[in-house]
């Protein structure tokens, strides 16, 4: 049975309707009803006609817009239920059922908001605060509305100062919180490290201020009027932190090497691993300090610094679609003297960029300001005053277009080798993302405790982040960042109350949201659901609790 349309011969339109039935074989239709001509029908009628059918048939899941006096807010369901399900796997509720009951004010809860944010739309404390709402969380509101990090009230909801807090117990927990989602993660994936890249990056603070951990030093991102800190990572083949641990800003990035080292060696008892890291983290020294630690390296080596090595005297072999190599012995070590063509070509172009700068340095005669690194690098001078071009410099720079060296004490082939190290992009994709994609930085933090505290979430937020995409590269789904965040910021609905009813509205979902949903083994909702059986299906339970906090008396923050 369904509702018609049909045309008379002068055009005019009448609603019918019409069930369908087969006789003898054939497909045929009769009129139940004639509901008149479709002109002189209001819609007020036909809106009548509808709420009595589906009073008489108990129509179930029927939702009269019209009786929603005003439109209510987006909700998002999507985040709150990828994120519950990633805790879940890495067993956190485990984790923080170990601390004291006497510091812990739902930590993990609050913990799972900040993580929500930075993966959907990153955002300071009070930003997150202000949109507790759309992440189906109530707010306590401060008492006389001022001092909002110190205020508390009897009314439920979360109170901002417990977010602060939560970063304070996370710089706590730091050595902790890194070994069980190192732990959990080997079990979830049934992998083992043999293989740790490292490198380190600054992340630059909006102030001046100076204290033990912020410091003045030299920035990745060539920031020189801001105070920083220096973050050093080592990942996995999977590009996940195997370990991770911040310095004063001033911190030369050479002599965090060893640090992480002797972190890992004690806190994960790794066996055999190979080191790979770039030219400017392995000293000496360094190079000591793995071999000592029983581990391999892969290291880059400045062909330009080897001493008592023609680099050019031998002959080279193929290895690669543009790429040649021939391998000699250096201070009891293998070094391979990489030549690229490719490279080559980006080495050239460098130059020619700097030399065109030189060239308008000296017709502005604007050179004592700029660094000796840059430019200036192509100038030279007798008396500090008349500066030229320095030809020769510059073609023994043209010399090395496309050479590199690595350098290392493993029994690989140098095809492995090259491979290895071509992978370090791993350690800057992972900084990338942090810094870019999680916005590690800017951040709006002082003190020692609460900067520590917000980069752990951050990695937190990654290690979830990085998870997901893990399991979208397992099922071949095609994925970006910016595609996974747009997909679940679409996971979103509405609850309205139509007529004493009470129904959840979702929105449209694209593919990848469907597909992140099913990998997960979460139930994808109908459009228009009862909304308690919405809630309950996806476990949102916190729709209806309150993330209680102790005391302030009992709290130690």
């Amino acid at each position: 049975m369904y509702v018609r349309t049909v045309k008379n011969n002068q055009g005019k339109e009448y609603l019918r309707i019409v069930e369908s039935y087969r006789e003898n074989g054939k497909n045929k239709q009769k009129i139940i009803a004639n509901l008149g001509r479709i002109d002189t029908i209001s819609r007020k009628e036909v809106e009548n006609i509808v709420d009595k059918l589906v009073q008489i048939y108990d129509i179930k899941g029927y939702v009269n817009l019209n009786s929603v006096e005003e439109a209510p807010d987006k909700k998002n369901y999507g985040i709150k239920v990828i994120v519950d399900r990633l805790f879940e796997r890495y067993e956190m509720d485990k984790f923080f059922e170990k601390m004291d009951k006497k510091t812990r004010f739902d930590v993990e809860d609050l913990l799972k908001i900040m993580v929500m944010n930075r993966i959907i739309e990153p955002k300071s404390k009070l930003g997150i605060f202000n949109e507790l709402d759309y992440y189906g969380f109530k707010r306590k509101r401060p008492e006389g509305g001022s001092r909002m990090e110190e205020a508390e009230t009897d009314e439920e909801g979360i109170a901002l100062q417990w977010m602060y807090r939560t970063l304070d117990v996370l710089a706590q927990k730091k050595e902790e919180l890194e070994k069980h989602l190192y732990r959990q993660r080997m079990s979830l994936f049934n992998s083992v490290v043999d293989l740790v890249f490292y490198d380190v990056t600054t992340l630059a603070f909006e102030t001046l201020q100076t204290n033990e951990l912020l410091q003045m030093g030299y920035s990745k991102d060539k920031k020189f009027n801001e105070s920083q800190v220096v973050l050093g990572m080592s990942i996995d083949r999977d590009r996940m932190p195997v370990s991770f641990d911040i310095y004063p800003g001033n911190t030369f990035e050479g002599h965090t090497f060893k640090d992480t080292i002797e972190a890992m060696k004690k806190r994960y008892q790794l066996g055999k691993v190979i080191v790979v890291s770039d030219r400017g983290m392995m000293s000496k020294t360094n190079m000591e300090i793995v071999e000592n630690s029983d581990y391999e390296f892969i290291v880059g080596k400045s062909i330009k610094q080897l001493k008592k090595v023609d680099i050019f005297d031998g002959g080279f072999t193929e290895i690669a679609k543009g790429i040649e190599y021939r391998e000699i012995e250096y201070e009891g070590k293998r070094l391979l003297i990489i030549h690229s063509k490719e490279r080559a070509e980006k080495d050239r172009k460098d130059r020619i960029r700097l030399i065109e700068k030189a060239k308008k340095m000296l017709k502005d005669g604007d050179i004592e300001s700029k660094s000796k690194r840059g430019a200036k690098k192509y100038l030279k001078t007798k008396n500090e005053v008349d500066y030229t071009l320095d030809i020769e410099k510059i073609e023994k720079d043209e010399k090395y277009d496309g050479y590199y060296g690595i350098i290392t004490n493993t029994q690989l082939n140098p095809k492995q080798i090259l491979e290895q190290y071509h992978t370090l992009w791993k350690v800057e994709e992972s900084f990338r993302t942090l810094k870019n994609y999680l916005e590690t930085r800017p951040i709006f933090h002082w003190t020692q405790k609460r900067i520590k505290g917000h980069i752990v979430m951050s990695f937190v937020s990654y290690i979830m982040q990085r998870t997901l995409e893990l399991e979208l590269e397992r099922n071949n789904i095609e994925y970006s960042h910016e595609k996974i965040r747009e997909a679940i910021k679409n996971m979103e609905y509405i609850d309205i109350k139509p007529n004493e009813q009470h129904f959840a509205i979702r929105t449209n979902m694209n593919l990848l949201a469907q597909k992140i949903l099913k990998i997960l083994n979460i139930p994808i909702p109908k459009v228009v659901t009862p909304y308690e059986e919405f809630i309950e299906k996806l476990k949102l339970q916190n729709e209806n609790k309150e993330i209680k906090g102790l005391e302030r008396s009992k709290v130690k923050a």
